[in-house]
């Protein structure tokens, strides 16, 4: 009999996403900063990457602008000058820390908009980054690629039959479309559901699953064109 973890395993385990953070245009003005070349970009390198933020996050405003980069690597329109303001923000490291705290201690829209707004402000997904590199088996990423993947999944994927979290409100989002705080009832849902999601393949697999660690096997599902088979 096919377990349906095996799936979820292989999708984790096929995660790439290679960043150059030296690809930076003023990475020269910032000495030991922007040096790192995440290639392959497997789940163990990103896990260092993650642990090399929460190391250094509470006194270097330049972490903060590494995972930013990172993050809209994807994009480079928009990733240097994005990068820029958090860097010239001014903003103290140990405020953000402080702010993005008071979100994962009590998530809610008015904590994440009040750590948004003190980092940069704009979408959501960026800003989401920063509580799942703090607290990764609580929170995970979203963006278009997952929600793009939630639109098409929602129905074969929920929990309610057993008593767990389904996704909600799950936008279809038109080409650069974003998400904003119009869509906070479906990011709320993708957060739950990942965690349960994690339980439930904690369980199956006898390994520990981290709620950020299915967004990443949905994010390789999603740009491969894996199938993921319900864990129910």
């Amino acid at each position: 009999m096919r377990d349906e973890s095996s799936t979820w395993t292989q999708a984790l385990d096929a995660y790439r996403y290679r960043v150059d953070l030296s690809d930076f245009t003023r990475a020269s003005e910032h000495p030991g900063w922007f040096e790192l070349s995440i290639d392959p970009g497997d789940p163990f390198q990103t896990m260092g990457f993650e642990t090399r933020f929460r190391e250094q996050a509470r006194h270097h405003l330049r972490a903060w602008g590494e995972v930013v980069f990172w993050k809209l690597y994807s994009i480079p329109p928009a990733r240097d000058g994005v990068t820029q303001r958090v860097l010239g923000s001014g903003v103290l490291p140990a405020e953000l820390w402080s702010k993005c705290m008071d979100y994962v201690i009590s998530p809610n829209i008015e904590s994440f908009r009040a750590f948004r707004s003190m980092l940069f402000g704009g979408g959501v997904a960026t800003a989401a980054t920063f509580p799942a590199f703090i607290r990764p088996d609580q929170f995970p990423m979203v963006d278009t690629q997952i929600t793009r993947w939630a639109h098409a999944n929602s129905d074969a994927h929920g929990y309610s039959m057993v008593g767990g979290p389904n996704l909600e409100c799950v936008p279809e989002l038109q080409p650069g479309a974003v998400l904003d705080e119009d869509h906070w009832r479906f990011v709320e849902s993708w957060i739950a559901w990942c965690r349960f999601t994690a339980w439930k393949l904690s369980r199956r697999t006898g390994c520990v699953w981290r709620a950020r660690d299915v967004e990443m096997a949905v994010f390789s599902a999603q740009r491969e064109g894996f199938p993921l088979e319900p864990v129910i």
